[in-house]
């Protein structure tokens, strides 16, 4: 006879794990809610951890030395450093088989893409993103609460405007596992 209690729960155990490997604290809160949005109930474990800062290669760097047997590893980061450094990095990835996800010029201008009906903000310097980004949506200071994003962010909103940003589809596609 079996010992086993047929009425206890079995253990979820998910298919797939990623780590993603932000490059500070503001995009590792944005990634935490798509996350929330997009992989509850999916069969995809998903780690978001923030850098400890420095160049773009030593993040990949920092990222491939994560503990944990993830079946992916991406690295997010802006695309707003110097070309030699983002070629070590890029160089350094494909070395280490991470993904990198770039943002163009920064992750704020991906955000203002989205909250302006897919408008290009490719041309714009990083620190006017950041400053249009912070003056008229999130202040600075609220940048780390993931309750700010909830409101700017919905569902519906980042549904609508999949198809307009690029980057969005491809964090989206992350978050289902695909």
């Amino acid at each position: 006879m079996s010992r086993t209690n047929p009425y206890k729960k079995k253990r979820r155990s998910a298919n797939k794990t990623i780590l993603i490997y932000s490059e500070g604290l503001h995009e590792e809160v944005f990634l935490k809610h798509l996350r929330g949005l997009y992989s509850q109930n999916k069969n995809v474990a998903i780690t978001v951890k923030k850098g400890k800062g420095g160049t773009a290669d030593s993040l990949v760097i920092q990222a491939n030395k994560t503990l944990g047997a993830f079946d992916r590893r991406v690295v997010v980061l802006d695309n707003d450093k110097n070309k030699s450094e983002m070629q070590k990095a890029r160089q350094e990835a494909e070395n280490r088989k991470i993904e990198l996800f770039e943002h163009t010029p920064c992750l704020e201008a991906v955000l203002l893409s989205i909250l302006r009906k897919g408008q290009n903000f490719k041309q714009k310097s990083s620190s006017w993103c950041k400053q249009e980004f912070e003056s008229k949506y999130i202040d600075r200071k609220k940048r780390g609460e993931v309750d700010e994003y909830v409101k700017l962010f919905p569902t519906s909103l980042l549904n609508k405007e999949i198809s307009k940003v690029a980057e969005l589809k491809r964090l989206i596609s992350l978050m289902l596992g695909e």
